[in-house]
């Protein structure tokens, strides 16, 4: 299970790889596309200052030409002739000369009044000899206009001034001929509002924006607007800078929207300031973003139709090959995996079959000779155990018999024929393991019965649960003859051969002990020693054994040697529990089996 986890999380690293750098891969590319989006409106935003900034310096130059063209003609008018010969009624002048002097005024006036649209009227008072001038009349003045100039005369010069909502400039002068008398006059000049605005209004070509002029001393302000914002309320929300002007480039909220606003700054009328709402000229660069979330959308498709492409045609095989490779590293070679495709997974499958069809020969070699060298060793166990052996027990036999000890020879020969018929027996190399103690509590008692009077076995009683635990062959009457051969052979009295069987939660244990004292520590540490050997020159039975319970138990089995409790050596064979099979289940594969087959 824990296998299987690790090649699932193996391959959905290979899927979040491939998720990760594509993210990566949409982060870096959105990215640049806000970072241009961003770079577009700021470029937009600077020039949509720019835009206005030109129309504020193209309106103001040809705006304060006019304006001061007129006024510089208005203070040339003064250095006329003949304005003194107008100006002093006592001269004498008859009344062709009075009407061409008057008729010049007007004709000048009129000039005044056609340099420029933005003019709206010229006004000539001569109080001393009370004329009243325009373009288009010349006449005596009234009462009314004595009080109209006496108004105009409260500006003052050199300025523009504003009232009635009309913008003016007042000139008050005199006319000299030479003779040191003074004659009082006063020029007014009138500018259209009405064309100020249409100018204003040609500029103003942006939806949602506006232009004004704004005179701070008299509070008056000449706008063109198409935005729901007016300008009051733009001028409102204005900022100075450190020194107290107006800054050039601001963004301003007012009215419920956001402004750029550029004040260009002041002409002869006053401050020049246009706006334009935001969204206006945003609007279109607004509609990116949609572009924008289109796109990443799109990107994520894309990528989530390749992901899924690859996971079929890459993610999927793989997956399948990855399988494959762990089923042979648990043991099963006869998995073979196909590809209709022909492509490079078909040509790596095709490799794959070969080499676990590869695999399974040179394994089935080596179980075969691994089988044919254990037989072999069996087999020169057996045959070193039953000359020696057969010969002492029929020499038992024999005296029991002369001494007409018929049943003690009757039930020895019966151990005897059970004991060799064990040992000739062609089947299985695994049997259950009762089988195995039977056949060691006939060895024992056949040995018992040769070495009466020197020594006693006690032989416990094998758990019924583990009479059908299938084990190899002859795994523990060897430790029995080792034990009569090694450890008691030379006992002439008293000695002792236990075969005792336990079991805990951890292990199940049969264990061969004697009270012999011919093993010292260091012949029993040599044996520890042999068993955790690979290579030998010479295999003995009790390697032999250890051998074939580590490989029929795959290493969950085998042999310790300790010091016994009674004096000698104990060998046990420990078994984990949960490795053991009874006969009716299925064995494991095993080089036995495997080169039987």
């Amino acid at each position: 299970m824990r296998k299987g986890t690790k090649e699932k999380r193996r391959k959905t690293s290979l899927q979040t790889k491939q998720i990760f750098a594509f993210s990566i891969i949409i982060i870096c590319f959105m990215t640049i596309m806000l970072v241009l989006h961003i770079r577009t409106v700021m470029t937009v935003r600077q020039m949509t200052y720019d835009k206005m900034r030109a129309q504020a310096e193209y309106y103001l130059d040809s705006y304060e030409v006019e304006i001061n063209h007129a006024i510089n003609l208005q203070i040339e008018f003064f250095n006329d002739r003949k304005l003194a010969f107008l100006a002093q009624p006592n001269l004498g002048l008859d009344d062709y000369e009075r009407r061409d002097a008057l008729l010049a005024v007007k004709e000048k006036l009129d000039n005044i009044a056609g340099v420029s649209n933005l003019v709206e009227s010229c006004t000539f008072y001569i109080p001393k000899s009370e004329y009243k001038i325009t373009p288009s009349a010349v006449r005596r003045m009234d009462q009314s206009d004595f009080e109209d100039m006496e108004e105009y005369m409260k500006y003052g010069s050199n300025s523009i001034n504003y009232a009635g909502n009309k913008f003016f400039s007042v000139e008050m002068g005199q006319a000299s001929d030479g003779v040191d008398v003074d004659y009082n006059f006063v020029f007014v000049l009138t500018f259209s509002t009405e064309q100020i605005e249409k100018q204003l209004e040609i500029l103003n070509t942006t939806e949602n924006s506006g232009i004004f002029i704004y005179n701070e001393k008299y509070a008056a302000m000449l706008e063109n607007r198409s935005a729901e914002c007016s300008s009051e309320q733009i001028l409102k929300e204005l900022k100075k800078d450190e020194t107290g002007e107006f800054a050039k480039v601001q963004e301003v909220t007012a009215g419920g929207g956001r402004y750029l606003v550029f004040v260009g700054g002041t002409g002869a009328m006053g401050l020049f300031v246009q706006y334009t709402e935001e969204d206006a000229i945003m609007s279109y660069i607004s509609q990116s973003w949609i572009y924008l979330i289109l796109c990443l959308i799109f990107m994520i498709v894309i990528s989530t139709v390749f992901i899924l492409y690859t996971n079929k045609i890459i993610h999927k095989p793989m997956s399948l090959l990855m399988e494959a490779f762990g089923k042979v590293k648990e043991g099963d070679l006869e998995q073979h995996i196909y590809r209709s495709e022909d492509d490079e997974f078909a040509y790596l499958y095709n490799g794959f079959n070969d080499m676990e069809d590869q695999l399974r020969h040179l394994i089935d070699e080596v179980y075969v000779q691994t089988n044919l060298a254990q037989k072999a060793q069996l087999k020169q166990l057996q045959a070193q155990i039953n000359p020696h052996f057969l010969y002492n027990s029929f020499f038992t036999l024999s005296r029991r018999i002369k001494r007409q000890d018929y049943d003690n020879a009757e039930e020895f020969a019966k151990h005897l024929g059970n004991y060799f018929r064990y040992l000739t027996r062609n089947g299985s190399d695994y049997i259950p393991l009762g089988q195995e103690v039977a056949h060691a509590k006939s060895y024992a008692a056949i040995q018992g019965v040769r070495f009466a009077g020197r020594l006693s076995v006690e032989f416990g009683e094998l758990p019924e649960e583990y009479a059908a635990y299938q084990v190899p062959r002859l795994i523990l009457q060897p430790l029995l003859e080792n034990a009569f051969e090694h450890g008691l052979e030379n006992r002439i009295s008293d000695g002792l051969l236990r075969i005792s069987f336990s079991e805990n939660s951890q292990e199940f244990r049969i264990t061969v002990e004697d009270n012999g004292e011919e093993a010292g520590d260091s012949d029993i540490e040599q044996m520890r020693k042999s068993l955790s050997e690979t290579e030998q020159e010479e295999v003995t039975g009790i390697v032999n054994i250890h051998r074939r319970l580590q490989f029929y138990f795959k290493n969950k089995a085998g042999l310790s040697i300790v010091r016994s409790q009674l004096g000698g050596v104990a060998v046990s064979i420990w078994i984990l529990p949960e490795t053991i099979l009874d006969e009716g289940q299925e064995k494991p594969e095993v080089q036995g089996e495997r080169g039987q087959g």
